[in-house]
Parts: C-alpha cells; sequence; structure tokens
C-alpha cells in the first residue's frame, strides 16, 4: 500500500524546490554564473528535485510488487514507465 503522506510530503518538498529554480531561472545569465552562491543552489535544488523523484518513484515501485525496478535512478525511470505511471517521452528523459 502506498503512503500518500510520503508521497504528498516529498511532492511539497519538489514543488519548494522548483519555485526557487524559477526564481533563480529569471537571473541575468551573467549574473548567475559570476555569483558561486547562486549557481551553487541552483545545483543543490536541482539534485534534490531529482533525489525526490526518485525516492518516489522507488517508492511507488517497492509497494506495487516491483521491487526488482527499484534499485538504479535508471531502473526506476524505466519501471515507471513499464508501469504506466510515467510515459515514454518522460521515462527517457529520467533515464
Amino acid at each position: 500500500m502506498l503512503n500518500l503522506a510520503l508521497i504528498e510530503g516529498r511532492l511539497v518538498s519538489l514543488s519548494s524546490y522548483l519555485s526557487i529554480l524559477e526564481e533563480l531561472s529569471h537571473l541575468p545569465e551573467e549574473e548567475f554564473l559570476s555569483d558561486k552562491t547562486k549557481t551553487g543552489a541552483a545545483e543543490s535544488y536541482l539534485r534534490r528535485s531529482l533525489e525526490v523523484i526518485f525516492d518516489v518513484g522507488r517508492h511507488i515501485l517497492a509497494k506495487s510488487g516491483h521491487v526488482e525496478l527499484a534499485g538504479e535512478y535508471k531502473s526506476i525511470a524505466r519501471g515507471l514507465e513499464r508501469i504506466g505511471a510515467v510515459d515514454a517521452q518522460l521515462g527517457a528523459r529520467l533515464v
């Protein structure tokens, strides 16, 4: 059985991370690239976003009886595509 509270909590975090990345994306390129704090923040929030996506994906696969697909990131992406949780285009992008 899926832990919906866990998934919802992770998605709330993801939404927050994406909002910060959206703000950073509006900075002029030169300003962004010249500020190590801003580039470091973008890298960190991008990494955190991907971790949330794969953590939720791993949970979905494990709880739906596909534990063998819940290993590395590539297998999680392929597994989510295989069970129909994401379409082929998103599955390919995640891989």
